[in-house]
């Protein structure tokens, strides 16, 4: 992994072990490939929390049909596909 998609990916981990914790749900031992929706550590308000922060913390935009499982379930998953977006908004911005 990439230092800059490492470092993206343990952001995405602390936000994750934040929004559990408020549950009263421990998230440190949550792997990269765990789906996150299935592990029961975040409701549904905090997965939109954890959708609006990564749009903000990473400067992105996510379009209503890019919130899926498969572009955001697990810590990999939203590690590749910020990478994906923020390559897409830098060949954008260099057109």
């Amino acid at each position: 992994m990439s230092d800059q998609g490492e470092t993206i990916q343990n952001e995405i981990h602390e936000k994750v072990c934040e929004l559990a914790g408020r549950l009263g749900n421990d998230a440190s031992s949550l792997s990269a490939t765990d789906i996150i929706p299935e592990t029961g550590l975040l409701d549904s308000a905090s997965i939109i929390e954890l959708v609006v922060w990564l749009e903000s913390q990473f400067s992105i935009r996510l379009a209503h049909d890019e919130i899926t499982v498969e572009n955001l379930g697990s810590l990999e998953s939203m590690k590749s596909f910020v990478l994906l977006k923020q390559g897409q908004t830098a060949a954008a911005a260099s057109s």
